[in-house]
């Protein structure tokens, strides 16, 4: 793992001695402002907040660039078109509170993307250990681009000190459907590195679950989310 490049890690909002940091990988091209106004707006006391923008860095590597450059102990990843509510790094903060053995916490997901817990560690709601996440080796660029924050949370499950856990009071806006769109030679990768986990979180062990899996891989929900999200903009903007 190479150091940030200059130029390329910002801390808009800056701490001393932050009991946690907030992560947030993007490229120049994307506007990383209104989840930063939302981030001001914490309950939370002692916090920081990293921006990765760097264009050469795949979203792997710009998540473990801020990983390695965050002083809390605690690291919290969001996306740069989501927006946090005002308790979100205090939700996350009094969970890991409780629980000493929690290394690896993910929460719900509102908006273009929902998300209610199911194994998958949504990367735009995800906090972790810093020196547990740098020990199994961070965000792996082999995933870059699909799946890489479930291989991450599976592989904290499987190679970490302590355990996993979703808490529904955790929650996280993502008002635009994601960019991410399915990537079959991945998808079979990650089922081959992890066969048990896969049919157990991915494949569901039902009929109506095994036809939606199969439906969502052939990009038929993708096709839904596009004609769901996307016609009505362009209707509205050609008016």
């Amino acid at each position: 793992m190479t150091e940030p490049t200059a130029g390329s890690l910002l801390r808009p909002i800056d701490h001393p001695d932050p009991d946690i940091s907030v992560v947030i990988p993007t490229v120049p091209a994307n506007s990383h402002d209104a989840v930063v106004e939302s981030l001001r707006e914490q309950t939370a006391d002692a916090y920081e907040v990293l921006v990765v923008d760097d264009a050469t860095l795949d979203i792997c590597e710009a998540r473990n660039d801020g990983i390695r450059a965050a002083r809390g102990e605690l690291v919290a990843l969001t996306d740069d078109d989501c927006l946090a509510p005002r308790d979100w790094l205090s939700k996350i903060l009094a969970a890991f509170d409780c629980d000493p053995e929690l290394v690896c916490l993910e929460g719900a997901v509102s908006g273009g993307r929902t998300y209610d817990g199911e194994r998958r560690y949504v990367g735009c709601n995800l906090a972790f250990d810093r020196d547990t996440a740098l020990a199994v080796s961070g965000f792996r660029s082999t995933f870059a681009g699909w799946r890489d924050d479930t291989e991450f949370g599976w592989r904290m499950e499987r190679d970490a000190d302590g355990h996993c856990a979703y808490h529904d009071e955790v929650r996280m806006h993502h008002p635009d459907p994601p960019r991410a769109t399915l990537d079959e030679t991945l998808e079979a990768r990650l089922r081959r590195e992890y066969p048990d986990r896969y049919e157990a979180v991915l494949v569901p062990d039902t009929l109506t679950g095994r036809v939606n899996d199969w439906l969502w891989r052939k990009g038929v929900w993708n096709l839904v989310d596009t004609v769901r999200y996307d016609l009505p903009n362009a209707i509205r903007s050609n008016r």
